[in-house]
């Protein structure tokens, strides 16, 4: 395996500059998809900064879909990131409600035909990545950016599984778009204890292979979220 070697960054960048860093590599093609990152210790030795300020960086990027990380099995380039990268770079800039709106419509057109196959083709190797997902966002109640980033290894472990690689691709991208606002949404009282119950329901019907069970837990979330997005004044109608 080749050494990957990152440019030592000054003190006073802190996380943005190592979420900078590690995004200009992975578009560069210094880091590929698939690609393991040092140990959180040796990355923060190599940019010269706190190893609390890269465990903050990867938190943010897993929770955009570049990287995917799993405790003991250290951190990776999601196999779709510079895909994910490079489209989000395309739409840059802060989504006004109308916008958001629009973007949470597409994901859910795409979202729930995506639990829906993978009910039908998830392997058991797939299901047990999906509960791992879940034990972690049990495991990180109490810590919001923890818990978004297993919350989005979950939704991408459901889209890997349904086999189909365009729809997950699509899905990533409309899920990035949305990273600022679930952020903000998520620290918000009972959100994630609901997130969970719900979510754990769609992994029981993908378990047992239920495509019409999983939809409809696929899409109770996610209109939950769509009427607390309202609430919160994040999204308004398109009529």
């Amino acid at each position: 395996m080749t050494e990957i070697t990152f440019r030592k960054l000054p003190r006073d960048t802190l996380t943005d500059q190592v979420i900078h860093e590690i995004r200009r590599m992975i578009l560069s093609g210094q880091l590929q998809p698939g690609e393991m990152l040092p140990t959180q210790p040796e990355l923060a030795r190599q940019l010269g900064v706190g190893v609390a300020t890269v465990r903050r960086a990867i938190a943010a990027l897993c929770a955009v879909g570049l990287l995917d990380s799993q405790p003991g099995r250290g951190t990776t380039v999601n196999p779709d990131g510079l895909a994910v990268l490079q489209a989000s770079a395309l739409l840059a800039g802060p989504l006004d409600p109308i916008h958001t709106t629009a973007v949470y419509e597409a994901r859910q057109i795409i979202e729930i035909p995506l639990t829906q196959l993978a009910a039908q083709r998830a392997t058991p190797e797939e299901l047990d990545e999906i509960r791992r997902a879940l034990e972690d966002m049990e495991a990180s109640i109490d810590d919001d950016a923890a818990f978004t980033a297993a919350d989005l290894r979950f939704h991408y472990a459901v889209a890997r599984a349904s086999h189909n690689d365009l729809l997950a691709q699509f899905y990533q991208v409309s899920r990035s778009l949305l990273t600022e606002v679930i952020e903000k949404v998520v620290s918000l009282r009972g959100i994630k204890e609901d997130a969970l119950r719900l979510q754990w329901e769609t992994y029981e019907a993908i378990a047992v292979h239920d495509p019409e069970r999983a939809g409809s837990a696929a899409a109770e979330q996610l209109q939950q979220v769509l009427d607390l997005l309202k609430r919160a004044g994040y999204v308004r109608s398109l009529d």
